[in-house]
């Protein structure tokens, strides 16, 4: 069991992450949210988040969707100096994902670990099965499994029921990650599940918008609620 749940801020720039950092997020992470549920942000802004988030929290970077590096080199190993993590879905993968995923993996060679996603939609997504995903991770070594929804509108959630799911990622991979549209009030009652971290986007961000710049107030409540505070 983790000892404290933290919170993962998802930027898109160097001044958000100054952002999360001011309002107490654990782990920054980087991606673009105007490409996706996983949208890579350019390596380039990678780079800034690192330089300016302080040393001793994570930056971690989405890299898409397996589909998304069909016939495509994958960025410079020197780009992913100073991350602590890489994480990939598995949206419209097909059926041979996980031979490709493998050949991916080889073929970009060492490096942050690797955090694979399960998508709670994930027959919408034309993604792999959760049990599926946590087999392949767990053959591959990850350091852990993010539980995400491929889909953002309302009506798409991770709810308790997953606690079978989360135990298994602790049990055969390590480290827990939620996401998926999650509020203050979705961390609340999610707590129970011990995860290692609750992620968040639009929860961060200015008036709830997605689109928006992170608000450090909006972080700081996000942050008091993954440790039960008021």
């Amino acid at each position: 069991m983790p000892a404290r749940t933290g919170l993962l801020v998802s930027v898109r720039s160097a001044a958000e992450a100054l952002c999360a950092v001011e309002g107490g997020a654990s782990v920054v992470d980087v991606k673009e949210p105007d490409r996706g549920a996983l949208g890579m942000a350019d390596p380039e802004v990678w780079r800034e988040v690192r330089q300016i988030v302080p040393r001793h929290l994570p930056v971690t970077v989405a890299l898409g969707d397996l589909e998304d590096w069909r016939d495509r080199a994958g960025p410079e190993p020197s780009r992913f100096e100073g991350l602590a993590f890489r994480k990939m879905g598995f949206a419209h993968a097909g059926a041979d994902w996980a031979d490709r995923w493998t050949a991916l993996r080889t073929a970009w060679g060492d490096g942050p670990a690797w955090v694979a996603v399960v998508y709670a939609d994930f027959a919408r997504a034309g993604a792999p099965s959760p049990g599926e995903v946590i087999a392949e991770a767990a053959r591959a070594r990850c350091a852990g499994v993010l539980i995400d929804t491929y889909g953002k509108e309302p009506g798409v959630a991770i709810d308790r029921g997953w606690a079978e799911v989360v135990a298994e990622i602790r049990l055969r991979v390590g480290l827990v990650v939620i996401a998926g549209g999650l509020d203050e009030a979705a961390i609340r009652d999610l707590r129970d599940l011990d995860p290692d971290h609750f992620a968040v986007r639009g929860a961060a961000c200015e008036r709830g918008d997605r689109r928006l710049g992170i608000d450090p107030g909006r972080v700081g409540a996000l942050v008091r609620a993954c440790s039960g505070g008021v």
